[in-house]
Protein backbone atom coordinates (compact mmCIF):
# COMPACT_ATOMS: atom_id res chain seq x y z
CA UNK A 1 0.00 0.00 0.00
CA UNK A 2 1.40 3.81 -0.91
CA UNK A 3 -0.09 7.10 -0.36
CA UNK A 4 -1.41 6.82 -3.69
CA UNK A 5 -3.21 3.65 -3.71
CA UNK A 6 -7.01 4.82 -3.12
CA UNK A 7 -9.26 7.64 -2.11
CA UNK A 8 -8.33 7.68 1.35
CA UNK A 9 -4.89 7.19 1.49
CA UNK A 10 -4.45 9.81 -0.76
CA UNK A 11 -6.34 12.08 0.87
CA UNK A 12 -4.59 11.71 3.95
CA UNK A 13 -1.37 12.45 2.23
CA UNK A 14 -2.22 15.47 0.95
CA UNK A 15 -3.88 16.88 4.35
CA UNK A 16 -0.78 15.67 6.40
CA UNK A 17 1.11 17.47 3.34
CA UNK A 18 0.16 20.99 3.89
CA UNK A 19 0.34 20.70 7.60
CA UNK A 20 4.23 19.87 7.12
CA UNK A 21 4.23 22.94 3.96
CA UNK A 22 2.74 25.33 6.38
CA UNK A 23 4.75 24.95 9.17
CA UNK A 24 7.80 24.89 6.68
CA UNK A 25 7.30 28.07 5.41
CA UNK A 26 8.75 30.87 7.16
CA UNK A 27 5.78 32.73 8.27
CA UNK A 28 5.36 35.39 10.62
CA UNK A 29 3.70 33.15 13.07
CA UNK A 30 5.85 30.40 13.21
CA UNK A 31 9.63 31.94 12.66
CA UNK A 32 10.23 35.51 13.69
CA UNK A 33 13.17 37.24 14.90
CA UNK A 34 11.69 39.93 17.01
CA UNK A 35 8.85 40.03 19.22
CA UNK A 36 5.12 40.47 17.81
CA UNK A 37 2.52 40.36 20.79
CA UNK A 38 -0.38 38.48 20.33
CA UNK A 39 -3.23 37.04 22.70
CA UNK A 40 -2.22 38.29 26.32
CA UNK A 41 1.18 39.76 25.37
CA UNK A 42 2.51 36.39 24.32
CA UNK A 43 4.77 36.17 21.14
CA UNK A 44 3.02 35.48 17.99
CA UNK A 45 5.20 32.22 17.11
CA UNK A 46 3.98 31.09 20.34
CA UNK A 47 0.34 31.33 19.57
CA UNK A 48 1.15 29.92 15.46
CA UNK A 49 2.31 27.00 17.25
CA UNK A 50 0.32 25.93 19.50
CA UNK A 51 -2.59 26.21 17.09
CA UNK A 52 -0.67 24.45 14.31
CA UNK A 53 0.27 21.74 16.95
CA UNK A 54 -3.72 21.01 18.17
CA UNK A 55 -4.91 21.18 14.44
CA UNK A 56 -2.19 18.57 13.86
CA UNK A 57 -3.62 16.47 16.77
CA UNK A 58 -7.03 17.21 15.37
CA UNK A 59 -5.88 15.37 12.52
CA UNK A 60 -4.23 12.44 13.31
CA UNK A 61 -7.60 11.74 16.13
CA UNK A 62 -9.87 12.36 13.28
CA UNK A 63 -7.53 10.15 11.06
CA UNK A 64 -7.08 7.38 13.36
CA UNK A 65 -11.21 7.20 13.76
CA UNK A 66 -11.67 6.92 9.79
CA UNK A 67 -8.82 4.11 9.44
CA UNK A 68 -10.02 2.38 12.51
CA UNK A 69 -13.42 2.02 10.51
CA UNK A 70 -11.43 0.40 7.15
CA UNK A 71 -11.37 -3.11 6.80
CA UNK A 72 -7.74 -3.12 5.84
CA UNK A 73 -7.11 -1.97 9.23
CA UNK A 74 -8.32 -4.45 11.12
CA UNK A 75 -6.21 -7.72 8.68
CA UNK A 76 -4.90 -9.12 11.63
CA UNK A 77 -7.59 -8.77 14.22
CA UNK A 78 -8.98 -11.83 16.24
CA UNK A 79 -12.37 -13.47 14.95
Amino acid sequence: MNAFSNAFEKKWFWIFTVLFVVVMLPLPFFYVERYIPSLWGLPLFIVGWTVHTLVTMLMIFVFYAQAMKRPEYHEFDEK
